[in-house]
């Protein structure tokens, strides 16, 4: 009996790690990859509209020392309030399927305007194939701020469906890990009634082999991927996604370190105790 109860308390520790796993996972999965306010939150933190605004203003320059006119001419031709509103846009395209509005026909008519005035302050006469320039270069500009912005509808429209189908998984599944967990410790103290020190060893076990499982798979997470060179799409999306993405390892290699010291703690205790109840006994 004594063995089969053994047996028994091997396989509930066994599954307690999967359950840990499980719970971390679906933790990551609420707190940060389908929390647009943590993603929004991150965005502030890396700067990412200033990081995209410098993006739009280079690809700009392009185009400006061919066009004939004056550097100020791209200069101011959108303003923070309205980059950032865009860029909301992307994230709640991505977050709510919310279609995508951004601000290039405002931009057009900015962009439209200062030409005009740069036009009458030179005293130019526009005519037929100076206006088809003009709009060829407009439509140049357009399109540069709307690619820096949306940089890819296609991949804006996966990560949407992405979305959608991991809410619909997290809401059938969110609550599994935990109660599958406590039913496991349950059932782990259950059947170790008489000799709770034994339970208190086995879950020891679970935390311990569970921390040095993590540990051992951020180190070769690291030692495998060159983390701070990842390029996806543009530089401020990169920046971004290696945030988001240190943050989670860091994060999860920090609770590595509570369930190894926790796990070695329940271990020593149970093992301490179970010698000194053995002492008393003998005595």
């Amino acid at each position: 009996m004594k063995i089969l109860r053994y047996v028994i308390s091997a396989i509930l520790s066994f599954l307690i790690i999967f359950g840990i796993f499980s719970l971390l996972g679906i933790n990551i999965l609420n707190d940060k990859i389908l929390n647009k306010t943590y993603v929004k939150q991150k965005m502030k933190e890396t700067e990412f509209n200033v990081q995209v605004a410098r993006e739009i203003k280079d690809g700009f320059e392009k185009y400006i020392y061919q066009s004939g006119f004056p550097v100020d001419i791209i200069d101011n031709l959108f303003t923070n309030e309205m980059l950032q509103n865009d860029i909301d846009s992307i994230v709640d395209f991505v977050y709510g399927g919310k279609e995508i509005s951004l601000s290039s026909e405002t931009l057009r008519s900015t962009l439209d305007q200062k030409i005009q005035d740069y036009a009458s302050s030179q005293n130019l006469t526009l005519n037929e194939q100076n206006k088809n320039n003009i709009k060829k270069f407009e439509n140049l500009i357009v399109d540069e701020y709307d690619n820096n912005v949306n940089v890819s509808t296609s991949v804006y429209k996966q990560a949407n469906s992405a979305v959608k189908d991991l809410n619909k998984i997290n809401d059938k599944v969110k609550n599994l890990p935990i109660t599958i967990l406590i039913i496991l410790i349950a059932a782990l103290v259950i059947i170790n009634i008489k000799d709770l020190l034994t339970a208190i060893n086995f879950l020891g076990i679970s935390l311990l082999s569970s921390g040095v499982i993590i540990k051992i798979g951020v180190g070769l997470f690291f030692s495998n991927v060159d983390i701070d060179n990842i390029v996806f799409l543009s530089t401020s999306i990169s920046n971004l996604i290696i945030s988001v993405l240190k943050e989670i390892i860091y994060g999860i290699s920090d609770r590595g370190n509570i369930f190894v010291v926790c796990g070695i703690v329940a271990i020593i205790a149970s093992a301490i105790i179970k010698n000194i109840k053995s002492e008393s006994t003998e005595d």
